[in-house]
């Protein structure tokens, strides 16, 4: 077949690509050091001595590598040549090759080239893992990266490594399982001497379970299907086994873990005893793991364009990993699900614990499987939801999709008959073979007309059995949406739904054929298919607490599966039906503009009017969408029921402070049990909905109200809230919040709960981790809490936290009855706490001097707990703890949560109420509690604490080498950039929220990106402009210096921010959630401007400086508008052409209109008037006072006569 003729993927296309360069194969360069060292684990090139040439693929020693992404594809020659002739290095010490790939590589386009670094022998080659080498390394692939002039290399990212935890079979049973034993049967020579787990002669088959032969006979067994699987390879002799593909780097072609040929027989084994679902089914086996576990992303690459190339219908992925921030796989998923392919995936056996989903399952466009074990109960090691991609500022996703039999599951044995797997591995295979055998029922030549990512997840979830949701001791709920998904797979009523869509497929059919014209039965759907706040505990967490009146938005991402074509798109606002109560909800949403591939995500915002605060019943509506496809336009309805209650006092409000986590996998955030080394990274999420999901559970069963804090403090009223909640905090605060938060607590009778984790400078020096999801050794950026941060917050109010971690195995403090002793796992300890405060000590062990020097040190009398009342006629309380372990369930074993949900009642009732402990009184300081009042001011003796004191200055940071790599990870610091003046995260609800009543949004921003590249000193009108229309800000890319000739001395008023080049300004404006439009000239491919589906907060790219956009210009735009002209062309022009000033007016007047922006009044001036700069759209009251602070610095700026810009042509003075 001639390569050139394919076409992989939505938008990608074979392109016959230009060289301009000489070809080189190995370029050397300090430069070529990309994005992440060297690490001893694994050899470099060579060892001793690199190898300077490429190896063959089966003798390449493996060593760092890195993916170039490329736009489009061709034969992997080709791109390996236009990588390799336009990436040149000035020579040094560190080279970079293109890497060997596996000869299947070359079968097939691709559209991506694997990049070596190795070691050239200069120095020792221990330098390669300094982290200075690999930051210089990094910035200059990002340099390269924005300015290559080809724009054929999209991005530069590692190669990363998945190993041994990717395969999900449980951890005991990965290398062989269980054996089916049978009378006389032998156990295998490597199996494990433990007591086997047998079948009786009467049990029923799998596929009887599943109600797969009822199809059988029919004569459905998955024909015609190709079924790929990427595993550990296959050693079984399966009769279906259209292809074997090994892309490891081993010559070997065998499954020696047993892994892969399990899931091949559960999908298609021949043996009577496990035999395979859908035995008819065309097998395509990838081998994609070693014999030690070990894979990496580029081979998933390799295979997934190879898949794409063979044709494959349905794909089987058994592995996994938490890192869903590995985008060159996320991306290639999504491109998968684009062409059709049916994506399966196991969501992992991290549970009970929550929000530990594994990537890919975890993708919308992805079928994520749980398990169940044969009572149809939730297996306890079956991951669940939420996803975390949407932390801080959302609500996850619900996953798993569907669950099946994950305990005991039969498939094929290795070495010959069959064995018994448990884990999420056993039950993705199910579903894949499952969907092999429904789709086999509809006929080959309109199958895949009909089915499709999208169509299938419908057929699954709508068919699934749903288990009966319920609440169990210990504040655990059972069996709700984000454990269960849509329920148990059952393939008998998933067969009459595929029927039913067959049946209705040839009734359309038939009237087409009539003349009539043709309307795909395929429909849109959502997961879930409806919001229903009464329907508990199902619909946990959001049936928790009702709805009221004041109350952070009730937030809901809704899965939208669009079957009808991979590319929808949702254009017109969506529309809130009223039904019984519904006038009193206020519902907005937040959507993509397209749906894709097939499926896509919509985020509702539910909020009560301020008319109902009093009210207390139940509210329903429906939601209404319109989704357009190709040739028809779909309505989608979603019910909505809602309760409502009256808005309750602040005593029982909660504000629980989302915004200062850092999640993983941004960074190597350590946990909070020092004591687990097998298990450092902190990956829960740390959300009320995750790993503090029993925490959730025990506030709101207590009667208080939760709130769920996603951006800063100082973005809504704090007196609304009894009490601020703070447990184990990684961020940054920023200044005005900490402000905020203070004047509340003092002022406000607003309290405040801290619950601190451990943190030791001397640790986090020593603390590193080699990371297998992102081939990396990764540093703390932070201890287990951000310490020097909360000291920050708390320094007025004299309390602060020392630098170094205890542990104690039983504590019990503020014991209301209820509680048993808990773990003090690894916490911090108090150094500082007021006068009139309580403090609380323990005793415990010194966990940092047991780490640090093998020693062991106890510590008597260590104040870990402190009460305490601001002394003012409206203040509040605090209190602080050292360790948040007690209170997150992912700390502790399964089952034995050990928490101190007695301790926080004490507290809660002191900082709501202003009772204090019953133990504590005037006469009795120091009873049973442990705690006793201060009539001075605690401060910790150094000679036996080390107290965090230095920590405490305003160059905290200084001290600390690791300052750079925090701020890569903190919204805070970035947000700041050292200016007084932060970027606010407070309008991140309402970006692109479409309200029900009108498509406009007041709090749209309008941005303008002007080029000055060439220097044709043509600026001055177009800020002039800028200023008439309000612009926010107007991005000036290219020289800092400019003239403003014709600006009327509008610079004076408009905010000019300098960058310089386009891919910076992008980076810029999507930081600031704007969709970036392009004004064009052509027709083509560009909405008219009277018709651009405006969504909210826009930029706009103007070619001011040459007709026509620059390739750099288009690169970096969403969409193109243009402005139709119907005049006549005159003799001089070539083209009917508007001047680019109108063209920009008229636009931005229609972008105005749609965003309600204010019409400006005009003042009369020298220069014959202009608008009144002013007179800026309302926003909310922190908006407000950002634009009167604008306008003081307006009028201050109007005061300056000198301002040191010239009107009369010539250059302004540098733009800050």
């Amino acid at each position: 077949m001639d390569v050139t003729t394919l076409r992989f993927g939505v938008r990608a296309r074979l392109t016959d690509v230009v060289r301009r360069c000489k070809p080189h194969r190995v370029i050397v360069g300090i430069a070529a050091l990309l994005t992440i060292c060297l690490t001893p684990a694994l050899p470099l090139a060579g060892a001793a001595q690199p190898q300077s040439n490429v190896c063959r693929f089966y003798e390449n020693p493996l060593t760092q590598e890195f993916i170039a992404q490329l736009r489009d594809y061709d034969v992997l020659e080709a791109q390996e040549q236009l990588v390799s002739s336009c990436i040149s290095f000035a020579a040094s010490g560190y080279g970079l090759e293109v890497a060997g790939r596996s000869p299947f590589a070359r079968q097939a386009p691709t559209d991506f080239v694997v990049l070596r670094m190795f070691y050239c022998g200069v120095g020792s080659s221990s330098e390669a893992v300094g982290g200075s080498v690999c930051h210089g390394a990094e910035a200059a692939m990002q340099k390269y990266e924005k300015n290559n002039a080809t724009r054929r290399i999209k991005a530069v990212r590692v190669n990363k490594e998945y190993k041994k935890l990717q395969l999900l079979g449980l951890d005991e049973q990965r290398q062989q399982g269980h054996k089916l034993q049978t009378v006389g049967s032998k156990r295998a020579v490597n199996e494990p001497a433990r007591e086997l787990v047998g079948v009786r002669k009467d049990s029923a088959l799998l596929v009887d379970t599943l109600g797969a032969r009822e199809l059988w006979d029919r004569g459905f067994k998955g024909q015609g299907v190709k079924v790929g699987i990427f595993d550990t390879g296959l050693s079984s002799k399966l009769t279906n086994v259209k292809e074997r593909i090994n892309w490891t780097h081993e010559p070997k072609n065998t499954d020696s873990v047993g892994h892969g040929t399990f899931v091949a027989g559960v999908i298609s084994g021949t043996d009577e005893k496990c035999p395979g679902i859908a035995p008819e089914a065309e097998l395509f086996v990838f081998r994609m793991f070693t014999g030690e576990q070990l894979s990496f992303t580029s081979w998933y690459l390799d295979a997934f364009n190879y898949a794409l190339f063979k044709g494959i219908h349905v794909l089987n992925l058994s592995t996994g990993g938490p890192d869903f921030q590995d985008m060159p796989l996320v991306e290639k998923v999504q491109e998968l699900a684009a062409n059709g392919i049916i994506l399966v995936s196991a969501v992992g056996n991290d549970g009970p614990h929550y929000g530990l989903l594994s990537n890919p399952a975890d993708q919308a466009e992805v079928i994520g499987v749980g398990g169940v074990t044969k009572d149809n109960e939730i297996a306890e090691f079956s991951s669940r939801g939420m996803t975390t991609w949407e932390l801080p500022f959302g609500s996850g996703r619900v996953k798993p999709d569907i669950v099946t039999l994950a305990k005991d599951v039969p498939g094929s044995d290795a070495l010959g008959g069959c064995k018994v797997l448990s884990g999420t591995s056993a039950s993705s295979p199910i579903v894949s073979a499952s969907i092999a055998l429904l789709a086999s029922m509809i006929p080959a030549e309109e199958r895949w007309s009909l089915i499709n990512p999208a169509s299938m997840k419908q057929i699954l979830l709508e068919s699934a059995d749903r288990l009966e949701a319920r609440r169990d001791s210990e504040h655990v709920v059972r069996n709700h949406i984000f454990e269960q998904g849509s329920g148990v797979l059952n393939i008998s009523k998933a067969s009459k739904v595929i029927e039913s869509l067959w049946t209705r497929h040839q009734a359309v059919q038939s009237v087409t054929q009539s003349g009539k014209e043709l309307r795909s039965v395929l429909k849109p759907s959502s997961f879930p298919d409806r919001i229903d706040t009464t329907d508990c505990p199902r619909m946990w967490p959001y049936c928790s607490q009702p709805l009221y009146h004041s109350a952070l938005p009730l937030m809901v991402n809704l899965t939208i599966m669009n079957p009808a074509s991979v590319v929808g798109t949702i254009k017109k606002p969506p529309q809130w039906i009223s039904e019984t109560n519904g006038e009193h909800l206020t519902v907005s949403t937040s959507s993509p503009f397209a749906i894709w591939p097939y499926v896509g995500s919509i985020g509702v915002f539910i909020e009560v009017k301020e008319k109902a605060a009093a009210f207390e019943g139940i509210a329903k509506g429906e939601l209404r969408f319109e989704v357009e496809n190709a040739n028809q336009v779909d309505e989608l309805l979603i019910p909505v029921t809602i309760k409502i209650v009256p808005t309750p006092p602040a005593s029982k409000r909660i504000l629980w402070d989302q915004f200062h986590n850092i999640p993983y996998p941004s960074a190597f955030v350590p946990r909070d049990n020092l004591e687990n080394q097998h298990d450092l990274m902190d990956v829960g999420g740390d959300h009320p909905h995750t790993n503090y999901h029993q925490l959730w559970n025990f506030l709101t069963s207590e009667g208080f109200y939760v709130d769920i804090l996603p951006f800063e403090y100082s973005c809504l009223d704090l007196g609304k809230y009894g009490v601020v909640m703070i447990v184990d905090p990684e961020e940054e605060f920023f200044r005005d919040e900490i402000v905020a938060l203070q004047a509340a607590i003092k002022y406000s009778n607003v309290s405040l709960i801290v619950f601190a984790d451990w943190y030791d400078n001397r640790m986090l020096d020593s603390l590193e981790l080699f990371d297998t999801s992102t081939l990396s050794k990764w540093h703390a950026i932070t201890g287990g809490a951000n310490i020097p941060a909360i000291n920050k917050l708390l320094h007025d109010f004299h309390i602060a936290f020392g630098d170094g971690v205890v542990y104690s195995s039983s504590v019990s403090l503020l014991n209301s009855g209820n509680d048993s002793s808990f773990p003090y796992w690894s916490g911090s300890y108090l150094t500082n706490f007021p006068v009139g405060g309580y403090l609380g000590y323990i005793d415990a062990a010194d966990q940092s001097a047991r780490t640090l020097n093998r020693s062991e040190h106890t510590l008597t009398d260590v104040p870990v707990l402190g009460l305490y009342e601001v002394p003012s006629i409206y203040g509040g309380r605090i209190a602080v703890f050292g360790d948040s372990s007690c209170l997150d369930s992912s700390v502790h074993p399964a089952a034995k949560f050990r928490h101190c949900f007695g301790m926080l009642r004490s507290i809660l009732r002191f900082t709501n109420d202003a009772v204090l402990p019953s133990s504590i009184s005037p006469q009795d300081d120091s009873a049973s509690t442990g705690l006793q009042r201060l009539e001075l001011e605690f401060v910790a003796d150094k000679s036996r604490l080390h107290p965090l004191v230095d920590l405490q200055d305003e160059n905290i940071w200084q001290l600390r080498a690791r300052h750079t790599e925090f701020a890569k990870h903190s919204k805070v610091l970035q947000a700041s950039e050292g200016k007084s003046i932060h970027r606010s995260f407070c309008k991140f609800y309402t970006k692109e929220r479409r309200t029900m009543t009108s498509s406009a949004t007041s709090s749209a921003e309008l941005y303008m990106v002007l080029s000055n590249k060439s220097g044709r000193q043509n600026l001055g009108t177009y800020l002039r402009t800028a200023s008439a229309f309000g612009t926010t800000q107007v991005l000036v890319v290219g020289s800092e210096r400019f003239g403003t000739h014709g600006a009327h001395r509008a610079q004076k008023y408009v905010d000019v921010v300098h960058v310089y080049d386009f891919v910076e300004a992008r980076e810029y404006l999507k930081a600031k959630g704007c969709t970036i439009f392009a004004l064009s000239k052509q027709s083509q491919g560009s909405y008219a401007a009277h018709a651009t589906p405006y969504e909210g907060t826009s930029a706009f790219v103007i070619d001011n400086e040459f007709p026509g956009l620059s390739e750099e210009q288009r690169a970096i735009c969403d969409h193109f508008i243009h402005v139709p002209f119907h005049g006549e062309q005159t003799e001089a022009s070539s083209a009917l052409a508007l001047d680019t000033t109108v063209v920009t007016a008229i636009t931005l007047h229609h972008f105005t209109a749609f965003a309600q922006f204010p019409v400006r009044a005009i003042e009369a001036t020298s220069t014959q008037g202009k608008f009144v700069l002013d007179a800026y759209p309302t926003f909310d009251p922190t908006q407000n006072q950002r634009g009167e602070e604008k306008a003081a610095m307006r009028e201050a700026k109007r005061a300056n006569a000198d301002d040191g810009l010239s009107e009369g042509g010539g250059l302004g003075s540098m733009f800050e």
